[in-house]
C-alpha cells in the first residue's frame, strides 16, 4: 500500500504540472518497486493519451520499455511496464494490474477508451488474459510471439469479449506461429479487428519498425471509430 501511495503522490504532481504549463517538455520515468511508468515528452495539458500496459515472461520491465520507447515518443502513448508479471503468476497479479491501471488512469492524463495490453511470449498470453478478464478496461491487445491460453479458448469461449482490436506480431520461425494464426481466427470470429505483421528472427521481440507500424495502424483504427 505504501508503494501505491507513493505512486499517487508522484501522479498528482505530474497532473498539476501538466495543468499549469503549456506542455511537459521532457519525458518522465517513474520507477517503482512493482512497475515503471513512462510518460513521453511534450504531453499537452487537458489532453488524454493512450496507455500501453506491457508484460514480460520474466518481469523484465526494462526490455519492454526499450521496444516501446520509440512508439511512445512518436505517438505520445504512456507506457506502464510491469516488474511483477512473469510466467506462472496467477490471477492475483492480473487483479493487481487491473487495480493499478484504474489508479494510473485516475491520476494521469490517460484516455480510458484507449488502453492496450501487450507482451512477448508469456507476456503476450498475459496481455490476452487481461482483455478476457477485464474487458471494461482493455480495448486492444498487441501480442509479440505470444498466444492465448488454450483453456481460455476451450472453456471460456462464451465469456470472451467481442469487437475489440488485436495486432499480432508474429515470426514464421517462432514455435507459437501456428497457435497465433488460430488466435487470429478465433478473435475475428468474435468480430475483433485484427492486423497481422510478420518479422524474421523467431521467438524474440519484433524490430522497432514493426512496433511503429502496429502503433500507426491501431491509431488509425481508433480515429476511424470516433
Amino acid at each position: 500500500m505504501f508503494l501505491l501511495k507513493t505512486a499517487f503522490f508522484c501522479s498528482a504532481f505530474t497532473v498539476l504540472a501538466l495543468s499549469n504549463t503549456t506542455a511537459s517538455a521532457a519525458s518522465q520515468r517513474i520507477d517503482e518497486a512493482r512497475y515503471i511508468l513512462y510518460l513521453p515528452a511534450d504531453l499537452q495539458p487537458n489532453v488524454k493519451y493512450p496507455l500501453v500496459v506491457a508484460l514480460s515472461p520474466s518481469a523484465d520491465a526494462e526490455s519492454l520499455l526499450r521496444v516501446w520507447q520509440a512508439p511512445s515518443e512518436r505517438y505520445k502513448w504512456i507506457v506502464l511496464a510491469s516488474k511483477e508479471f512473469r510466467n506462472g503468476t496467477g490471477r492475483e497479479v492480473l487483479s493487481y494490474l487491473a487495480s493499478l491501471i484504474r489508479e494510473i488512469t485516475a491520476a494521469y492524463p490517460v484516455d480510458t477508451k484507449r488502453i492496450v495490453t501487450t507482451g512477448i511470449s508469456g507476456g503476450g498470453m498475459g496481455a490476452h488474459a487481461m482483455a478476457l478478464f477485464y474487458p471494461d478496461l482493455i480495448s486492444a491487445v498487441i501480442p509479440n510471439t505470444g498466444m492465448i491460453h488454450r483453456n481460455h479458448i476451450s472453456s471460456r469461449r462464451s465469456e470472451y469479449p467481442r469487437g475489440k482490436i488485436a495486432v499480432f506480431l508474429a515470426s514464421p520461425t517462432d514455435f507459437r506461429y501456428q497457435e497465433m494464426k488460430g488466435d487470429r481466427e478465433f478473435l475475428e470470429s468474435l468480430e475483433w479487428q485484427t492486423l497481422w505483421i510478420e518479422f524474421a528472427g523467431g521467438h524474440t521481440f519484433a524490430p522497432e519498425d514493426v512496433y511503429l507500424s502496429a502503433a500507426e495502424w491501431l491509431k488509425g483504427q481508433w480515429e476511424r471509430s470516433q
